[in-house]
Formats: C-alpha cells, structure tokens, sequence
C-alpha cells in the first residue's frame, strides 16, 4: 500500500503525541499505543486518505475477513481463536455492523417499492382517463393511448406491448392485470349487494356487549366479529367499517380491525410475511445464538473448545448468511428482480457451508460430521420456527 502523506520520515517526532512514549525518527507508529508517528496537522486531504486507503487496501483486515468468510468455511473463527486477532474484524462488531448493511438495503428497497407503487396507481388512474396516455413517470415505460378505450380496461394486445417495455413492463403489466381484475370482482360484488340486503342483526356484536363481557372473551370475540364482517363487506377503511357496525371510532378498534385485514392479507399473499419478519431477523440471531451455541458446547464437550470460541463460530456463520443475502439482493437489484437466488441458497449453499464448517473449524472425521450437522440443523430449524412465530405475533402487533 502507497505511504500516506502523513506517515512520512520529514513528520515524525521524538515522542508520541498520544501517550508521551519516547520515540526514534524511524519509528513509524508507537510501539506503546499504536499511534502513527506523525506531527503534521491534520488536514482534509489526508484525513480522507487514509480513510478510503484503509478501507480499500487489498490487505485490509475486512476484506480478508469477508473474502475468508465466504470462501474458506470456518477457517476465519479456527484463525482468530488460534491468536491472530488483528489479522481479522472482531466477529461480533462485524456480525452487527453486516446487520447494519442488510437492514439498511432492506428500507432502500423499500423505498424503491412504495416510489413503484405510486407510479403504478398513477398509471392505473391514467388508464381509466379516456384521453390520457399511460405515463410511468420515469421515462422508462410510455404506451400511447388511443380514444377508443371503453370502461378503462385495457385489451390483453396493449398489456402485452407494456410487458415488453424494459425495466418495470413486466411488474407494471401484472399489477394492472391484477387492478382490473379487482374492479371486475368489486363490480360483481356491488351488484350482488344491491340484489339482497346484509343483514347482521343475528349474529351483531355491539358495542355493548363487548363493554359488558370480560377482556379476553370480548377480544376474541371482536376478532372474530370483525374477521366476518370483512369476509362479507370487503370495507378496508377501519373508520368505514367500525361506523357501519355502530362500533366507536376508538384507537383500540381500529387497531383490531388493521391487524384482522393484515391477516386476512397474510392468507392471501404469504410474501407479506417476509417483509414482517426480514427486518427482524437480526435481531432475533443475535439473541437465538448464545442458545445455539450452548447446544454447540454441549455437542462437543469431549472437544477442548471454551464456549467463547463456539460463540465466535456462530456468530461467523450467522454474518456469512447476512454478507450472502447482501449479495443476492444485489444480484437481484442488478437483473432487476429477474434473478432471485434466496430458495437455492437456502437449500443447497447454506446447509453445504454450515457442514464445511463444522468440518474444518471442530475437525472430525466425515461421518460423525454429518451426524453433529443434522443435529445443528434440526435444533436450528426448530428454534427458527419458533423465533419467526414470535416474530410474526411481534410484527401483527406493532404493524
């Protein structure tokens, strides 16, 4: 790496400007403290020198980490228990900072799907304007309206030349596809309705009686109350439903009635789940590893392992998961969604690196290997379920 301007012979001193330790010119840093030998002021050019140096040097202590992690399975934790600390980032400020990466690409992306989505219904309001032309607002994805458009329905031809629009014509298509068959459903709906009036007076909870009953019983009973009522009226405003069923318009009933439309959403599109669980899922490995790891100690107890060192193992497994992750989402950025490489991950290159792992780091023979990997992955499979059970219920409440 090229000497930074700083570190050269012209700024060194006699003693060290941290600690006081007294030096020789060709000392470059103190061998007390670790401070550079430098008495030049610090200036913005040299302040951001060293930065990008460090960060971008081939020899850099991250990128070794993150070259061994995702090539060599536990190679990285049997090097940093061996002694050579400075040779690698710390595995638990590392695990949290690549935490900190994915959570951050998680609201970008996001970001870039409710920005998506605006445009969509923009373009969907556009359509049903006879002398409008469906204009995406990015430049990317325009399609020429003619005037003889009938109901804002667009022919399965026009769809199709959208599909074949770059960038968002495929996603842009099926959301409209999915529009218009909404409006159909919710037409046929309305004119079911006005055939025959709905009549709850059966089975009507009011509010009444929700005050009178105990607070758990009236809980499940409101909602199962609102679940019906929805199944029957498709009314997505809470304040519209809650005065249709002469409900007051309080916090707590909306709330209820918001997490009743999620799940009945979650039933219908399971996808939402995973942007429940995926901004949490961090978390929940930082508190689930301590419990894997004791499984791991007690796995191998005839092993002379302390439990830190099988903590520094998973804690590296767990940060090679979330370093894959930021690499298929970027994948996926860069085809734009057309390559998603999650399920095969998950299936095939997760599992082999957890077993490579185990091999290397613990350094048993094959089949006894397999064994203990099996068992690794089955109480890390149950405990998974049960942390994205917890996760959900968090997710449905604070949602």
């Amino acid at each position: 790496m090229k000497p930074t301007t700083r570190s050269l012979i012209e700024y060194r001193g006699e003693e060290c400007l941290n600690c006081s330790t007294p030096l020789d010119v060709e000392d470059k840093y103190c061998h007390q403290c670790g401070q550079l030998n430098s008495k030049k002021q610090l200036a913005l050019q040299d302040f951001f020198g060293e930065f990008f140096s460090n960060i971008f040097s081939y020899d850099s202590r991250i990128w070794r980490t993150i070259k061994h992690l995702l090539f060599k399975p536990g190679y990285v934790s049997r090097q940093f228990i061996s002694g050579k600390r400075l040779s690698y980032t710390n595995p638990f400020r590392f695990f949290l900072s690549v935490c900190i990466v994915f959570f951050l690409m998680l609201q970008l992306e996001n970001f870039v799907n409710i920005f998506t989505e605006d445009q969509i219904e923009k373009a969907v309001a556009d359509v049903k304007n006879d002398d409008a032309d469906i204009n995406f607002g990015n430049g990317l994805v325009l399609v020429d309206q003619d005037d003889k458009k009938n109901n804002g329905q667009l022919t399965q031809e026009e769809l199709q030349e959208i599909e074949e629009k770059p960038i968002v014509g495929n996603y842009i298509a099926k959301q409209i596809r999915k529009g218009q068959a909404a409006a159909m459903a919710a037409d046929s709906l309305a004119v079911e309705q006005s055939k025959k009036e709905k009549d709850l007076s059966k089975n009507e909870l009011t509010q009444k009686d929700m005050d009178s009953l105990g607070t758990l019983n009236s809980f499940f009973k409101q909602i199962k109350f609102y679940r019906d009522f929805y199944e029957e009226h498709k009314i997505a405003d809470p304040a519209t439903a809650l005065a249709q069923m002469k409900h007051n318009n309080t916090l707590y009933n909306k709330s209820i009635y918001e997490k009743v439309l999620l799940i009945q959403n979650i039933s219908s599109d399971p996808h939402i789940l995973v942007d429940i669980i995926l901004p949490k899922l961090p978390v929940f490995l930082f508190l689930f590893t301590p419990v894997l790891t004791l499984f791991l100690w007690l796995l191998y107890a005839r092993r002379k392992f302390t439990y830190m060192e099988h903590l520094i193992f998973a804690f590296n497994t767990f940060t090679f998961t979330f370093l894959c992750m930021i690499l298929m989402m970027l994948i996926k950025w860069c085809s734009l969604g057309y390559v998603n490489l999650t399920q095969f991950f998950f299936l095939f290159i997760g599992p082999f690196y957890l077993y490579k792992s185990l091999r290397n780091f613990y350094g048993q023979r094959r089949f006894k290997t397999i064994i203990k990997f099996l068992l690794v992955s089955f109480i890390f499979v149950v405990g998974l379920l049960l942390g994205v059970s917890l996760l959900l219920l968090i997710g449905i409440v604070l949602y």
